[in-house]
């Protein structure tokens, strides 16, 4: 089994559902790379955090 890149992308013939549930799933798929770039900085590269108020709070006594 080899995988092969598909010669064109194209999401014009899809219905407008798909299109908008696409355009959801890029967004998500967007955050998880953010996330990643933050814990690259902070551990290999050694940046400080971002300041977090929460830290010490239990999960159930922050304010939702």
């Amino acid at each position: 089994w080899t995988m092969v890149r598909p010669e064109l992308v194209d999401f014009t013939g899809r219905d407008a559902g798909y299109r908008y549930l696409r355009s959801k799933g890029n967004s998500i798929e967007g955050g998880t790379s953010e996330v990643l770039l933050n814990i690259v900085a902070e551990r290999v590269l050694g940046l400080p955090a971002e300041p977090r108020n929460d830290k010490d709070v239990a999960w159930k006594d922050l304010s939702r």
